[in-house]
């Protein structure tokens, strides 16, 4: 009997937070899988979401999206640009040659991090202009 107080408890809950559960919900043998079912039903007719809001969820997501493609991509060429390092310092024979290749290497990394970076956040710039309009 504790059960059964407990369950139409939780569906007196539920029609109290979804008005539209009251007309459906019929407090019987039916048992807590009947007031799933019609919680769901419920739910889906009311939208808790406007329209402004998913608009600017949808941008958040495509912002979020173009920053990681970017990110990844700059990921992706600079453990590249590793490997061709570590190749390129195996096959080294003399100091000066070792020298020369962390040199470029390091030349090629500052390089590539700031115009890619700045690559990113103009993309960055741009999304928020048109995400903002």
């Amino acid at each position: 009997m504790p059960a059964t107080t407990a369950e139409d408890e939780k569906r007196e809950r539920r029609t109290r937070a979804v008005p539209e559960l009251a007309q459906t919900s019929t407090p019987g043998a039916g048992g807590e899988a009947d007031g799933v079912g019609e919680t769901a039903a419920a739910a889906s007719r009311i939208s808790f979401t406007f329209p402004e809001w998913q608009k600017s969820i949808e941008a958040t997501t495509n912002l979020f999206a173009a920053a990681l493609r970017d990110g990844l991509k700059l990921a992706a060429s600079s453990l590249h640009d590793q490997a061709t390092f570590l190749k390129t310092l195996a096959d080294s024979k003399t100091p000066s040659e070792l020298l020369k290749c962390h040199v470029d290497f390091a030349e090629q990394s500052w390089s590539k991090s700031f115009s890619e970076g700045s690559k990113m956040l103009d993309h960055l710039k741009h999304s928020h202009r048109s995400a903002v309009s």
